[in-house]
Formats: C-alpha cells, structure tokens, sequence
C-alpha cells in the first residue's frame, strides 16, 4: 500500500478545468440516447464534508472518490432512487475518507473490496444535489 501524505493530486488552472467539464458536456445527448440520466456535476456541504472527517478521529489524511451507478428517476421535482428497472442508470459520487496508508475509512467492505479495510460503523459521504437540476 502506498503511503499517502495529505499532498496528493494536483491543482489545475480553470480553464484547464472547464475543458474537461467541456468534454463530459458534450456527450450528455448520447448518454440521454443510451437510456441514462445525464449528470453534470454533484454538489457537497462543506459542513457535511467536515462531520464525515470529523468521525474517523483524526486519522484521514485525504479522501477517495469512486464512481458508483444506481437508478434513478429524474422525471419529478427531485430525483428518486428507484428499483425493479423503474428508473435510469444514474452516475454518482462516493467521497471516502482515507489514512495514510492508503485504507478507505468508510467501514464499507464493499466500497473498493480491501480485505483489510475497517468493518465498524465509519461513512461515506453521497448523494448531493446533481446538476443541471440544482447548478
């Protein structure tokens, strides 16, 4: 595992940024066509970004995201999970917190299936508000 310090990633100018965000934007019509609900981007609380960190006592030194896919409907006010196929595939954001050696904090086995990742009561942090609904 590697050794991670809190250092990790790299910042990019804004305009770099919006070249990236440019690409993504352009296919929303053939992910629409595929049957799936088009997300731009994924809105989190500074505050509920603070409580996730808060409950891993001090041991994470950063954060994992992983894409994850569940079905949604988008066709109300707000979007609602849905089940059975009644909704489309929906792409979202799951922020872990992780520790310097590199161990998802979360206490979900699942997420990233590392058999030494912790098994208690730890969280994740999902479901924002997405856009273009809330931009």
């Amino acid at each position: 595992m590697p050794k991670y310090t809190g250092t990790e990633g790299q910042l990019i100018s804004a305009k770099e940024a919006k070249l990236f965000t440019k690409s993504h934007q352009g296919v929303r019509e053939q992910i629409v066509k595929g049957g799936k609900n088009y997300v731009e981007a994924e809105f989190f609380g500074l505050e509920t970004f603070q409580k996730l960190m808060k409950g891993c006592n001090g041991k994470p030194v950063g954060f994992r995201v992983y894409y994850g896919l569940r079905d949604e409907d988008h066709d109300g006010d707000e979007p609602v999970v849905t089940a059975n196929g009644k909704g489309k595939p929906t792409p979202r954001l799951i922020i872990v917190p992780v520790d310097a050696d590199g161990v998802d904090l979360s206490g979900l086995v699942t997420v990233g299936g590392h058999k030494d990742m912790p098994t208690d009561d730890g969280q994740a942090l999902v479901n924002g508000p997405i856009c273009p609904r809330h931009c």
